[in-house]
């Protein structure tokens, strides 16, 4: 038998499995049974290479008894490698940062040396939020998956390391007051960005990604986002999606196109403007000059859920629409908490078994949220 039909033979061996959207390999040596993590998210393209590529080597490396282990190679060996497998990820962009400092913090010391303690003990040593902290891991956790791979180490130290769960961060809105205060103090292009992102609850690279063709009459179309330079879809399969045109929008559209001269809505020297982070001077002083407590420019978004929800007049399947959330629990699991007694409100004499009971009506337009 040929070295080329042995190989193929022993293909079947291996079984490409999927667990959490990433593929794993089911195959056996000496009667063992071995499950690793490729690393590579479950698409058609990535089962293609599995299959053509790395089960064709790995049966072949079984076969000629050459699973000997390679000299010892440091962190950012396989680090690289990680990244080169992720680079294509939609949140890459966002998250090489926080790739880059792992590496800078075990880059130099060999995979082999790397404790499950020292790993714990990285993360401790990081001030931020455990939500954070999971980014920092997952990528230590796959770097150490491509080593097992390539059987530099015996197991993943990461793997198994758990957080304690912790309180969410506290929501803060702006009351009328200050949102008024925020308008007011504001002009010209940032002033018009204030007021689409209160208005239509739009997240900032949404905003950014805004083109003059997709501004209706009576909707806003919400297709592409503008974050760090890239121009991608929204967030999620949800966050594409249509926005009612408010009547309290309509003036910041309005004068916003007049200042742009380019295809976007908001442009700068002519080309989009590449990351919010363009107005945050601007946004810092605008809450200084305001006298209120700082929170970030997202905080609009905050608070036009809050103001909708404390309307009255959307139901939640509606909100959750609106603003591109994945499900009106969402809505419900972070907001809920600012429904001012709306349940008070409602009519009492209502009798619910009654035939004659009122079906509910149909929303047919949309209300200012926000009055002066």
């Amino acid at each position: 038998m040929s070295l080329l039909s042995a190989v193929a033979k022993r293909k079947t061996m291996a079984t490409i499995r999927e667990r959490n959207g990433t593929l794993y390999l089911d195959y056996y040596i000496n009667s063992k049974r071995i499950k690793r993590t490729t690393g590579l998210k479950d698409t058609r393209t990535n089962r293609k290479k599995l299959e053509q590529e790395i089960i064709p080597r790995l049966m072949e490396k079984i076969y000629m008894n050459d699973l000997r282990k390679p000299d010892n190679k440091k962190f950012s060996y396989y680090h690289k490698k990680f990244v080169e497998l992720h680079k294509n990820d939609k949140s890459f962009h966002t998250r090489i940062g926080v790739y880059n400092k792992v590496n800078k913090f075990f880059g130099n010391i060999f995979v082999n040396e790397i404790k499950t303690l020292a790993v714990k003990e990285y993360l401790a040593s990081l001030e931020i939020r455990n939500s954070t902290k999971k980014d920092y891991l997952g990528c230590i956790r796959g770097t150490l998956d491509i080593a097992l791979d390539d059987d530099a180490i015996d197991k993943n130290v990461a793997f198994g390391i758990r957080f304690k769960r912790e309180e969410k961060a506290p929501i803060h809105v702006f009351s009328i007051d200050e949102v008024l205060s925020l308008l007011d103090n504001s002009e010209g292009m940032f002033r018009n960005y204030i007021g689409i992102a209160l208005n239509t609850g739009m997240r900032s690279g949404e905003i950014l990604g805004l083109m003059h063709s997709d501004i209706l009459e009576d909707r806003i179309t919400v297709k592409r986002s503008i974050s760090k330079g890239r121009i991608t879809t929204p967030k999620t399969l949800g966050s594409i999606r249509d926005i009612p045109m408010l009547e309290a929008v309509k003036p910041f559209i309005e004068n916003q196109k007049k200042l742009s001269k380019s295809l976007y809505l908001f442009e700068h020297d002519g080309a989009f403007i590449k990351d919010a982070g363009f107005f945050k001077r601007r946004w810092h002083q605008l809450v200084k000059d305001c006298g209120i407590e700082y929170r970030k420019l997202y905080s609009t978004r905050h608070t036009f859920i809050t103001a909708m929800l404390n309307s009255g007049v959307f139901k939640i399947m509606e909100i959750a629409a609106i603003v591109g959330h994945s499900s009106p629990e969402m809505i419900m699991k972070n907001y809920a908490g600012f429904i001012k007694d709306n349940h008070l409100k409602i009519d009492t004499s209502i009798d619910l078994f009654k035939k004659s009971c009122p079906k509910s009506v149909p929303l047919n337009k949309y209300e200012k949220l926000i009055e002066a």
